[in-house]
């Protein structure tokens, strides 16, 4: 999940992390799905961190989890390659 204009002055970062835990928690989401990375964000400066204590500098933390969070596409690597592109 990323949490985007945490930067502001008005942000809410404590309350949304909460309610979107909460409306995940009210579709029935599984333990697996509740167990999703949060990342903090101010996509205008070009920064998401993983940790709002950290320096805000870069994407690094938003592309690891991205990595980490997503599996990797199953191929045969003895087969030509396919793409679809929409």
């Amino acid at each position: 999940m990323v949490i985007n204009k945490v930067d502001r002055p008005t942000s809410r970062v404590d309350e949304v992390e909460n309610e979107i835990f909460d409306l995940f928690c009210n579709l029935e989401a599984t333990d697996e799905q509740l167990d999703y990375p949060v990342i903090y964000a101010a996509s205008k400066d070009g920064w998401a961190i993983n940790d709002v204590n950290k320096p805000r500098v870069g994407v690094t933390d938003l592309l690891d989890a991205i990595v980490e969070a997503i599996p990797h596409p199953k191929v045969d690597a003895d087969k030509p390659v396919k793409m679809l592109i929409t």
